[in-house]
């Protein structure tokens, strides 16, 4: 709801600004718009009382917090943190696709990084020998052969969970584009986190030419603040900080790994946001680290490859946040369906 109401307010915002140049245009017409432009002039004075009611009400609101929150006696205590991990084994799961320029030297220098037990590529229908490549490189090659980002993703993260001796599992593409220098951030935090969620919109960390341009910088921090809203908490201003909803790049523990892969469903290329809604509905915490961003290496194949291609990907992600419901689960016996509601603060 929260997020409806925002779009609502922003369309209204945008209605508003574009009734000015309407206006000014009929007044050039050469017969006579003395009532239309009355109507518009209006409606322009009626949005902008909205708007600003509407800010006020806002200020009303977080004033109301601020002194709830001062007059609250603080506890103490440990509450809402994890278990640490004592000794940190990851299975590195790559998607790749026709990425057979990038995924050798990719998979050896994530077998380099310490704390990696194992590293899986997921071979998605490749035809340039990607998978050779791979195995050759010291990877173990699963074929998914249901063709598509997020079917690639949920295989990978399969093929991870059932690694015995990792507890941690860390997903990746396999175009260059992430660093697996990137893991030691990974492992600093999931101590403190269910996942950690990479964000490429660190200028200091983005290379030139990169995918992350204005359009999809922007489009994702716009995703992300829908993110935000539809899980919100009024304090920390949403359930997870989240910029960027595209990211790959990310680490989750197994036993919460274990709780949302039988929600993991989208095939398509609105995955990444997918599995954060549905991380965010089974309660599970997330972190968001910033992690440098290479030029990709090869031809893109999803939303970078046009604008075209991204703008309809940034609307399924859309449409899909707004109305997305995890389905009810049975619960076995003995058991609640406790871990099936949403989490406090969500709409």
């Amino acid at each position: 709801m929260r997020a409806l109401v925002a779009l609502a307010v922003l369309a209204l915002a945008i209605l508003g600004a574009l009734l000015h140049p309407v206006a000014l245009l009929l007044s050039w017409m050469p017969f006579d718009t003395n009532r239309l432009q009355a109507f518009l002039t209006s409606t322009k004075s009626d949005i902008a009382d909205v708007l600003g009611w509407a800010v006020v009400a806002l200020l009303i609101v977080m004033l109301v917090l601020v002194i709830r929150g001062r007059r609250t006696t603080r506890r103490g205590g440990s509450h809402g943190l994890l278990s640490p991990i004592n000794s940190v084994g990851m299975t590195v799961g790559i998607i790749a696709y026709n990425e057979a320029e990038a995924i050798g030297r990719l998979v050896r220098d994530f077998r380099a990084q310490p704390g990696v037990v194992e590293v899986i590529v997921v071979d998605n229908n490749s035809s340039d020998g990607t998978a050779e490549l791979a195995r050759v490189a010291g990877a173990r090659v699963v074929h998914e052969s249901q063709q598509g980002y997020g079917y690639a993703c949920i295989r990978a993260l399969r093929e991870g969970a059932l690694a015995p001796d990792a507890n941690v599992v860390v997903l990746v593409e396999g175009d260059g584009t992430f660093a697996p220098a990137d893991l030691t951030k990974f492992q600093a935090y999931i101590d403190q986190a269910d996942m950690v969620v990479g964000t490429r919109v660190i200028r200091s960390l983005v290379e030139d030419g990169s995918q992350m341009d204005y359009f999809f910088t922007w489009g994702n921090i716009a995703v992300g603040t829908l993110l935000r809203l539809r899980f919100w908490h009024p304090q920390f201003l949403g359930a997870a900080s989240i910029s960027d909803v595209g990211c790959t790049y990310r680490a989750i523990r197994k036993q919460a790994l274990d709780k949302i892969l039988p929600d993991l469903v989208v095939g398509e290329n609105h995955f990444s946001p997918h599995m954060l809604l549905v991380a965010l509905y089974r309660g599970l915490t997330l972190i968001e680290i910033p992690v440098t961003l290479h030029r990709r290496i090869g031809v893109s194949k999803g939303a970078g490859r046009s604008f075209w291609a991204g703008l309809h990907v940034g609307l399924v992600m859309i449409w899909h946040i707004l109305t997305y419901t995890p389905p009810a689960r049975r619960p076995r016996v003995g058991t609640t369906t406790r871990e099936a509601r949403p989490p406090l603060g969500n709409s």
